[in-house]
């Protein structure tokens, strides 16, 4: 049975709340909303209860900053729906009315440590997990980028992986390649159109992307990940590629000015290693956890 502080402004009501829990089988301690940070350090609770008073929503938030592990139940009057939204937005994981508690309560509590659990012994297999790969195979529709972009980010994330700024610009890294195995690759749109006519460029792509053999090409997308050491990239299109001892510098001056070449530089900034195959349509894309 999990153990919950009871955060209530009527004492009379905290003691109510404690015997039903403890009734159950629970462990319940009360505390003032001033006095809840203090007691959460104290007591390690796994559920935190509190009702809206004029403070519940600010430790609504407190709790969902510094412990964002612990759940918090709150408990709306009638009338108190509009707040109630407002906890939930704020972080609240579930709201019980008051009218109800008697009978809510104590299922909605199983039913947060069911969850809690599941995510704890997640936790818990994550950290024995030591490497991952995953492989995508992706039309040309600029749609699918973001989930791509989503899905290595929960990688870096569960791999311990480089910090929030770096998580950024190995997305913002991903999605200019997998743009440019798209794009320039698979619908040999190239990127000189940018400089006379965007419109006319965008229309290209779109074009290309209704006619054969362009429409049917596919860009394949593989990464792999190391526990704190690396995350690496393959992206490979189906086009015919190029010469990559052709690459111009794209921190060259004139290219700058363009605007043409942004996508590799940003990719050649954000990653220890960049490398082509010799046919121009495969890159990967290595960076490593730095100490």
């Amino acid at each position: 049975m999990p153990a919950v502080l009871v955060v209530e402004s009527a004492p009379g009501r905290a003691k109510d709340l404690c015997d039903l829990l403890t009734a159950a089988g629970h462990t319940a301690r009360t505390a003032g909303v001033a006095d809840a940070p203090a007691a959460i350090r104290t007591h390690s609770p796994e559920v935190v209860l509190t009702d809206l008073s004029a403070d519940g929503l600010d430790l609504v938030k407190a709790v969902r900053k510094r412990h964002p592990s612990i759940p918090v139940l709150v408990v709306a009057e009638p009338g108190e729906e509009e707040r109630a939204v407002d906890a939930l937005r704020a972080g609240a994981a579930n709201y019980v009315s008051r009218r109800t508690l008697p009978h809510d309560l104590l299922p909605m509590l199983n039913e947060l440590m069911v969850v809690f659990h599941s995510q704890v012994k997640r936790a818990v297999f994550l950290k024995r997990m030591t490497g991952v790969e995953y492989r995508f195979e992706l039309e040309n529709d600029p749609d699918l980028i973001g989930g791509v972009v989503s899905q290595v980010e929960l990688v870096m994330e569960q791999m311990g992986l480089f910090d929030d700024a770096d998580r950024m610009r190995v997305g913002v890294g991903i999605h200019e390649a997998v743009v440019n195995a798209m794009v320039h690759g698979n619908l040999e749109v190239g990127s000189d159109l940018k400089a006379g006519d965007w419109a006319a460029y965008h229309r290209a792509i779109g074009e290309r992307a209704k006619q054969p053999p362009y429409r049917d090409r596919r860009v394949t997308v593989v990464v792999r990940a190391e526990r704190k050491r690396e995350l690496a990239l393959c992206v490979r299109d189906q086009g015919p590629g190029f010469d990559p001892t052709r690459l111009p510098d794209p921190t060259d001056a004139d290219a700058l000015a363009r605007g043409s070449g942004r996508g590799m530089l940003l990719i050649r900034t954000f990653f220890d290693e960049v490398r082509h195959n010799p046919t121009g349509n495969e890159i990967t894309l290595v960076k490593r956890q730095h100490q």
